[in-house]
């Protein structure tokens, strides 16, 4: 009987127990996505505008410095999270100027304690690790956070937004999602589902099918033409303060991106690490609206919506924060069109979240 007595409130404790756990990390994912948030401000505030989301995956440092010290916000193709990262006692990362050993240096503050702690991927994709200049595999530190990046809105191309929300038809076997995660509509700046590594050619064609980016961390625009080493500044480049007109506690900066349990990293979007220029390593759509990490995949036309789509560990939905430095839980029972608000800094349809 003292047995059976025992074994039931054990039963009835462990949940409780989980359940405190978990908030507890919940927590700490809040007050680390706080810190992330209060970095970008401060980055603002010296610079007189936001972080860009840098410029094609896998970026060489080398590219983006000079004399020793990084170029600033506005000529930097490294991610969001290397250009904060004086703001979060991170300077000495900064300093390097060699791309493996930034590379392989780990960020702590960029993994949710819900999901994991830091972790490390060993790339041994020879055609992508080439394109850095690197000889043979090389240590990735990974991330849990993505910068929040808009597609068109309704009022601003409607033809493009309805067919972004066609987009969520189920493939076999996937779970199916109302948004469209595909790769176009604007997801690299411009009309191409390519946006892999800027050659010469792809960097002198990009003007022409330049559609823009609407987020707080938009794509870097100095681009290294990687034929001729030769820099130009092409896109719009970082936005500021002024160009959030809907508002800065009305409009997304960065959020929890989703991953696929049991966490195993790779795949196209678990797989450069926090140094990554636009890529979804760093970047993802609110064309997809959040959903819980999951081993499922989420549908797309391309097959790789669940690369693009923000999510968590948590129960109740995202982590997300603000360009007025607020984090906020966005349930993942909001309507696609108002989450696509959310991210876009101008598009006049200002969200007032309850």
């Amino acid at each position: 009987m003292v047995i059976a007595i025992i074994a039931t409130l054990i039963g009835l404790l462990l949940p409780a127990v989980q359940s405190a756990r978990e908030a507890a990390r919940r927590t700490q994912c809040s007050n680390q996505l706080k810190q992330v948030g209060l970095a970008i401000m401060n980055t603002e505030s010296a610079s007189r505008m936001f972080p860009s989301g840098g410029i094609s995956p896998y970026p060489k440092i080398e590219d983006y410095a000079a004399g020793g010290k990084p170029f600033g916000p506005d000529k930097q193709g490294l991610s969001w999270g290397f250009q904060i990262l004086p703001y979060m006692e991170g300077g000495n990362i900064t300093a390097i100027t060699n791309t493996p050993q930034i590379a392989n240096s780990s960020v702590p503050e960029f993994f949710c304690p819900s999901r994991r702690g830091p972790t490390s991927y060993v790339n041994t994709d020879s055609a992508r690790v080439t394109n850095q200049g690197i000889s043979g595999p090389v240590t990735y530190w990974l991330t849990d956070y993505a910068a929040a990046h808009p597609g068109p809105s309704r009022a601003e191309n409607p033809t493009v937004y309805d067919a972004a929300m066609r987009q969520g038809t189920a493939q076999a076997g996937e779970l199916a999602n109302t948004v469209g995660c595909s790769n176009g509509f604007g997801f690299w700046g411009y009309g191409t589902t390519s946006g892999d590594f800027l050659t010469k050619s792809m960097a002198d064609s990009l003007k022409a099918r330049y559609t823009g980016h609407r987020g707080v961390l938009a794509r870097g625009s100095w681009i290294v033409k990687s034929a001729s080493g030769s820099r130009i500044d092409y896109f719009d480049g970082n936005s500021r303060i002024k160009d959030i007109t809907d508002g800065t506690s009305k409009t997304m900066m960065v959020f929890e991106k989703r991953l696929r349990p049991p966490y195993i990293p790779g795949g196209v979007d678990d797989d450069e690490g926090w140094s990554a220029g636009w890529d979804y390593d760093t970047v993802r759509s609110t064309y997809c609206t959040p959903t819980q990490d999951s081993p499922s995949r989420i549908s797309s036309a391309d097959g790789n919506g669940s690369a693009r789509a923000p999510g968590s560990a948590h129960a109740a939905g995202v982590t997300s924060v603000f360009a007025d430095g607020s984090v906020r839980m966005i349930g993942y029972d909001i309507s696609p069109e108002t989450f696509n608000n959310l991210g876009h800094r101008q598009d006049g349809e200002a969200v007032t979240l309850p």
